[in-house]
């Protein structure tokens, strides 16, 4: 093998080692507390369900995904950003997120300081309501 042939190959070497090894994605959402990184892991904590979800699901609602072009609530997952049908996650209530390639209306669900939040979007001013309070109206935003 030539000298150029050892370069190309530890070239090659090396960006493979590098994508194997990298750091699992953090929070999408500025400063979400659910998002951590253990180990080199990826650990997320959910949203709680409210007492009438833990009902449905003990019953065997299944939730259904979005419609198309609704309103979605933004939920990191435990391995990617998901839009689901309520301000929690669920397996057949959630699918992969189309931020950045689909333009809709956007709920965050969201840990900060200690509590659960339905913010209206990633923005710094961006407006927060307590996830106990319900659905807020209106609030979210196109993104």
């Amino acid at each position: 093998m030539k000298p150029v042939h050892h370069i190309a190959a530890a070239l090659i070497l090396g960006s493979v080692a590098t994508i194997i090894h990298a750091e699992p994605a953090g929070a999408v959402f500025p400063g979400n507390e659910a998002v951590k990184i253990v180990n080199g892991k990826r650990v997320v904590e959910l949203p709680p369900l409210t007492d009438g979800m833990k009902k449905n699901i003990k019953a065997g609602f299944k939730m259904l995904p979005p419609g198309p072009g609704g309103e979605v609530y933004m939920i990191e997952g435990k391995d990617a950003l998901m839009e689901c049908r309520g301000g929690f996650f669920s397996d057949t209530g959630c699918r992969p997120s189309s931020l950045g390639t689909s333009k809709l209306p956007r709920f965050w669900t969201v840990k900060l300081n200690g509590s659960w939040l339905h913010c209206a979007s990633r923005a710094p001013s961006r407006k927060c309501e307590p996830v106990a309070a319900g659905t807020p109206a209106g609030m979210s935003t196109e993104e």
